[in-house]
């Protein structure tokens, strides 16, 4: 192993601890598409995509743990109004969309799932579609997992398991990785 592949690693380590802390700034799902573009070998972007895998579930289990000591300093902030014609714009393009039937059944599912969270076990499933397809978001599911009852080692687990299916099936379905 030479220090290309170290390299990669160290990357693969960097960007999922960043996907898990900063998700905004840092996307786990581009970092796949990217690597496996990069990567001429299937065994070793297989191993990259675990490496990617541990390091964003480990960055979630922090987050986790911030939002779980942290409940009691969370509280509601009020919407600014919008600085400009653009972003108002925006605003009202974002209202009319979100009366559209798909994104009402959308919005049910998503409300349906994070109810889950209250509950100590079933919501395992709200933690695993969020990490496989992504609604709910997964960084809002980590902070109210970690404020709710949910098992740590519940959420970490179908987050493990989620990352891992869609990042192989990116992986699969962009650059003919198999296990076989």
């Amino acid at each position: 192993m030479g220090l290309d592949e170290l390299g990669l690693i160290g990357a693969a380590i960097a960007v999922g601890l960043g996907a898990a802390v900063l998700p905004v700034f840092v996307n786990a799902e581009v970092y796949v598409v990217a690597i496996g573009a990069t990567v001429n070998s299937r065994p070793f972007l297989a191993l990259l995509i675990l490496i990617h895998v541990i390091a964003t579930t480990i960055g979630k289990a922090f987050v986790f743990q911030l939002a779980r000591k942290g409940t009691n300093k969370i509280r509601m902030v009020e919407p600014r109004p919008p600085r400009s014609a653009f972003s108002a714009r925006l605003r009202r393009i974002g209202r009319w969309m979100s009366g559209t039937r798909f994104f009402q059944w959308i919005k049910r599912v998503n409300d349906w799932l994070l109810t889950l969270l209250d509950r100590p076990y079933s919501g395992g499933l709200t933690a695993f579609m969020s990490s496989l397809i992504g609604i709910p978001p997964l960084a809002i599911v980590t902070i109210l997992a970690g404020a709710s009852k949910q098992p740590q080692w519940l959420f970490l687990t179908m987050v493990f398991t989620g990352r891992l299916i869609q990042f192989l099936a990116i992986a699969f379905l962009l650059h003919q990785v198999s296990w076989f």
